[in-house]
């Protein structure tokens, strides 16, 4: 058993703590056994230097921007005489390549998610590849929906809905129905609100930006077990762990006619309940926050 600070922002919703994947990585590690300290702004100790007693591991994760709009890293700031062993979870390197690059000097251990900016750490020592996982708790086939049943479904943050523009115009043309738009707003409970609105929908569709495959969005529609349609992209990592038919219905954007085709191929239920349960198999094995957290302990032991 090991002491393990587990460092992240933490967000806070009328005095209630907000579900996050960082909190699942601290329940995943106490889960197998260690004992865990949250630390960060919105815990009980808002730095690492503020730890009673120093752990034996520092696992640190990025969760986004706090409300003035930092993205804070605190163990380039210690400043004990002897730091235990570090690593670090980088989620966004699509977003922050230089900060992610710079900060991950820092670390002893660095885990990328988003497989095409691999590049920013070919230089450090003990990077690895941690693609996006899920929690079951939140995102699961057994979610009850939140509204009425429709056919197609996108959702994200404000600024990213115009992906599915493409998709809303086909829907259209054809009198399917859809639904896309930001389920809760940034730092608000937005589980289990997001799965609810998953699970009004039939088929669940996928736009990635900036090379980020697999992103967020492909694991938990895969964890919904709803048919997923996504753009094909060479340069991302979607298929070192999905396969195009099989867990996914893929189309090239930009390339007039698949996305409908795409579209109207989930409609065939002889191929894509098949297709939503391998998908949900394969991330129940294998892309749960828990087998993220077992990676990373595997490599600092």
């Amino acid at each position: 058993m090991s002491q393990i600070a587990v460092c992240f922002r933490q967000d806070v919703r009328n005095e209630a703590p907000v579900a996050c994947y960082a909190r699942s990585y601290a329940e995943a590690f106490a889960q197998m056994g260690h004992t865990v300290e949250c630390v960060g702004e919105g815990h009980r100790l808002a730095t690492l230097n503020a730890l009673e007693q120093r752990p034996d591991l520092i696992v640190e994760i990025e969760n986004g921007r706090n409300a003035e709009g930092q993205l804070i890293f605190q163990v380039p700031q210690l400043d004990w005489p002897a730091i235990p062993t570090t690593a670090v979870v980088l989620v966004d390197s699509h977003g922050h390549p230089d900060l992610h690059q710079a900060i991950a000097r820092s670390y002893e251990h660095v885990f990328f998610a988003v497989w095409a900016r691999r590049d920013l750490f070919s230089k450090h020592a003990s990077a690895h590849w941690c693609p996006n996982a899920t929690d079951l708790t939140f995102f699961n086939p057994w979610t009850e929906p939140s509204g009425p049943e429709v056919d197609y479904g996108f959702f994200g943050s404000k600024m990213g809905l115009e992906r599915a523009n493409d998709m809303i115009q086909i829907c259209q043309q054809k009198e399917w129905t859809y639904d896309v738009r930001e389920v809760i707003k940034a730092r608000r409970h937005r589980w289990p609100a997001t799965a609810q609105a998953m699970a009004s929908c039939n088929y669940l569709f996928n736009m990635g930006q900036k090379h980020d495959g697999p992103n967020q969005r492909v694991i938990e529609s895969m964890a919904m077990c709803r048919p997923l349609i996504t753009d094909l992209d060479e340069t991302d990592g979607m298929a070192k762990l999905f396969k195009n038919g099989e867990h996914f219905a893929g189309y090239r954007k930009g390339v007039p006619g698949e996305l409908e085709e795409a579209m109207q191929l989930v409609r065939d239920q002889e191929f894509a309940q098949p297709m939503a349960r391998n998908a949900f198999k394969e991330v129940h094995d294998k892309h749960q926050v828990k087998h993220r957290a077992a990676q990373i302990l595997e490599v600092v032991r």
